[in-house]
């Protein structure tokens, strides 16, 4: 059987007795994986201490004070989204139960990219053993951004990301553990659908 979406990480994700998706200390270092959130070559002592405080013990507390000390702007900014993503789902039981918990309560500043991560997960999970193309791509319109165009009288739908062409950010957090780029991205800005990518 074809296992499906690999880069969404849901080999790292535990389940419950009842089926239901379990945070993993390897799912969450997944996050630190990501280009957005590696120390830059000019990082303060600060970030990095952080960055390998969490890679250890990826549930540990982490005070505002900690982040507030970080020099650079967009990289405090990144932080403070992420802890308070992080810290989201570990106040629920299951990843399940953290989206519900986003959607009823409210999402906040949570970057949109966290959101279709979970919609991606949880369809993974409901889609299991799915071998059907058409069923596959029809569930990325869930969690995927598209650009959506007539053709010959019919709607066609295309991933954003696909029609833009790759960009400089690695989609994948998989991918970018493998990377070189060492960018710093701003994720609590306007850029935040477009620079932070699927999962």
């Amino acid at each position: 059987m074809h296992d499906f979406w690999l880069s969404c990480g849901h080999h790292l994700i535990d389940r419950d007795a009842g089926g239901g998706l379990l945070v993993t200390d390897e799912f969450l270092k997944v996050y630190l994986a990501r280009p957005e959130l590696l120390p830059a070559s000019d990082a303060c002592a600060t970030e990095r201490k952080l960055y390998a405080t969490l890679l250890a013990a990826p549930r540990r507390g982490i005070t505002s004070g900690e982040i507030s000390a970080i020099r650079d702007d967009d990289a405090r900014e990144n932080w403070e989204l992420m802890i308070a993503f992080r810290d989201r789902l570990l106040g629920q039981r299951t990843l399940e139960a953290a989206y519900l918990d986003l959607i009823r309560r409210g999402v906040g500043n949570t970057p949109p990219l966290f959101l279709n991560h979970l919609v991606q997960l949880i369809l993974r999970k409901l889609l299991d053993g799915c071998e059907d193309p058409f069923v596959l791509r029809a569930a990325e319109l869930l969690f995927r951004p598209q650009r959506l165009a007539l053709h010959d009288g019919s709607l066609v739908a295309a991933d954003n990301e696909t029609v833009a062409g790759t960009g400089a950010t690695p989609t994948s957090p998989l991918v970018s553990m493998f990377s070189s780029m060492k960018t710093r991205i701003p994720i609590g800005s306007a850029a935040i659908n477009s620079r932070w990518r699927s999962i």
